[in-house]
């Protein structure tokens, strides 16, 4: 079953409505704790369906978006060529900013549809891990590597 990212992106991309949101820079938040500490979210979803500002496509995966610093940050998996990604869209507009990608291997994967763990930014910098194990720390602004351990 191939499933995308693309209605958690438009999700974030409507989250800030009346304006600019916390940032939600790792899985469950700022303290990992799943606590949203935001005014004014609405308790229902109305009738006419909530306003989208964004969508972007991105391909298969399971880890969730973050937000940080005015950008969303998601991992995904796409084919042909075979690759896990790195995006990042601007926060307010949806605009691709960068995409960092990388040669995976999913063929013996008992369970391959994509990515699993969220991006987590702290201090400048991006850091993910693949279903393969790829470790990677870039720059958060350009998406240049820094650092990874595959």
């Amino acid at each position: 079953m191939r499933s995308t990212h693309s209605l958690f992106v438009a999700t974030i991309g409507c989250l800030a409505v009346a304006g600019r949101a916390d940032d939600w820079p790792q899985w469950r938040g700022p303290n990992r704790d799943g606590v949203w500490n935001e005014t004014g979210i609405l308790e229902t979803i109305p009738a006419a369906g909530l306003p989208v500002r964004w969508r972007a496509k991105v391909g298969n995966g399971y880890s969730g978006p973050v937000v940080a610093q005015g950008r969303v940050y998601v991992t995904d998996h796409v084919f042909d060529p075979e690759m896990e990604r790195l995006l990042c869209f601007n926060e307010a507009t949806g605009k691709p900013l960068w995409v960092h990608s990388y040669p995976c291997d999913y063929k013996d994967m008992e369970y391959g549809n994509g990515p699993r763990a969220s991006p987590t930014v702290h201090d400048g910098k991006v850091y993910t891990i693949g279903t393969q194990g790829h470790l990677l720390c870039l720059n958060a602004a350009k998406g240049e590597v820094a650092w990874q351990k595959t």
